[in-house]
């Protein structure tokens, strides 16, 4: 359908870009061109990550996911403008309009960032001193002594060296091997866990960590990536027999898959959380789903009302105190600080 394009109104156009380290050049040259223009184009060139083996050494390279397509939003004089000058962008034309570029409609383009996003997020391994493997989940060793070994994790008590203990099933027996391994690959998660409420607790700090890298659209860092798809991936598959944990755990893994781009996985948490949800009495509890509901969907106006009703309760633990911080983060990230913290008293 033809896109009629107005000179006032900014739209995410579609462009080309040439050049070495394309993501980078192409952030760089936007921000010189908004300093030089007075203007505020907004960029997103999507990357995802390659797992490359060279001469026994595994190395990560980043890749542009949509080649030398690139996306830029601003209105249609500025983007001519832009791609006038020298710099490597130019545009796509879309022969089936009758304005001749190709752009791409605000809502449709932040459903195809939560796709980049998850792209971007699917990282086919982990090194060891990133995550928190369990007694009974499937490995493969990507990278050590024996790299393509699969099997059983079983714990090793004490050790910090990177060694870990696989119970390997073959047509001869079962073997019991001491590998020193980097990097390993779960290829399936223990169903019984015996940690499910250490584990969702230790997840929270993380989770709103995370959750700041989402709200200011920055790039998350590979450790704690790891720890998000670790957490998402394992409790997606634990059972948990009581009411009020699981409704917890359901909106911590909203909010996780959410922030991973894992859409699909993020709304049947989110389902699965309105079923419980009747079942969360605690105030903490409920202002830390409030929390992680209203920056996921971005609802101010959500997060206030929630911020009125923890704003009278005492602190009293280590956790309580980090959750009241982190509704005054939002605030003063969104609000002058001097009402931030008339809010806050």
């Amino acid at each position: 359908m033809a896109t009629e394009i107005r000179d006032d109104i900014p739209y995410w156009f579609v462009l080309n870009h040439i050049g070495s380290a394309l993501q980078t050049k192409a952030n760089k040259t936007i921000e010189r061109f908004n300093r030089w223009q007075n203007c505020n184009l907004e960029t997103f060139a999507p990357t995802y990550v390659i797992r490359e083996e060279k001469d026994g050494e595994v190395r990560m390279k980043t890749a542009s996911l949509t080649f030398h397509y690139v996306f830029v939003r601003g209105t249609l004089p500025q983007i001519k403008l832009l791609c006038g000058q020298s710099n490597g962008f130019s545009f796509l034309i879309d022969r089936g309009s009758e304005s001749r570029y190709a752009v791409i409609p605000d809502r449709e383009m932040a459903s195809f960032k939560n796709i980049a996003r998850a792209y971007k997020n699917c990282l086919p391994y982990f090194p060891l001193d990133e995550i928190d493997l369990e007694d009974g989940d499937l490995v493969e060793v990507i990278k050590g002594d024996f790299p393509g070994l699969i099997g059983t994790f079983m714990p090793k008590a004490k050790s910090k060296s990177g060694n870990i203990v696989l119970n390997v099933f073959n047509n001869v027996g079962t073997i019991a091997f001491n590998i020193k391994a980097t990097d390993v690959r779960v290829l399936e998660f223990s169903k019984k866990s015996t940690r499910a409420n250490d584990q969702i607790d230790a997840f929270v700090p993380r989770l709103l960590k995370a959750l700041r890298v989402f709200h200011a659209e920055e790039a998350i860092p590979s450790s704690l990536l790891a720890q998000l798809m670790m957490f998402c991936s394992r409790m997606e598959v634990v059972r948990i027999n009581n009411h009020k944990l699981d409704a917890k755990l359901q909106a911590l893994l909203y909010g996780g898959n959410f922030i991973l781009g894992n859409i699909s996985a993020a709304e049947l948490s989110k389902t699965n959380y309105i079923k419980l949800s009747e079942y969360v009495t605690n105030e903490w509890t409920q202002s830390l789903i409030n929390l992680i509901f209203s920056v996921i969907e971005n609802d101010m106006d959500m997060l206030k009302n929630a911020f009125q009703k923890i704003n009278g309760l005492e602190a009293t633990s280590k956790t309580q105190f980090l959750l009241k911080s982190e509704y005054i983060y939002y605030f003063s990230d969104s609000i002058p600080n001097k009402t931030a913290k008339n809010i806050v008293k």
